[in-house]
């Protein structure tokens, strides 16, 4: 059975997986604990089922699909701001 030849990667270089999984363990507990509750899938769901479209493709005339939640200002640990859905956008990846 032929195999698949090894993926060649610059020394040091690591995959998004990997670099993602990194920010995470450097995040503030207290935030990562904010982004890991229930009530934040819960409350990211439904935003999304509200807003379905990217905000930033919708000002560049593109219909893109929605799959982030973002804080356009900063709650920097902050649950009163983290809460306040004023301050979220839908954006794509």
């Amino acid at each position: 059975m032929p195999q698949r030849p090894p993926i060649h990667r610059p020394v040091g270089r690591r995959d998004k997986r990997e670099r993602d999984r990194d920010t995470d363990r450097r995040r503030d507990p207290v935030i990562r604990a904010l982004y890991r509750s229930a009530r934040w899938l819960a409350e990211r769901r439904l935003f999304l089922a509200r807003h379905p479209l990217c905000a930033e493709c919708q000002r560049r005339d593109r219909l893109t699909p929605a799959n982030t939640v973002d804080h356009v200002v900063p709650h920097r640990g902050d649950p009163e701001r983290f809460w306040d859905q004023d301050g979220w956008q839908p954006l794509c990846a």
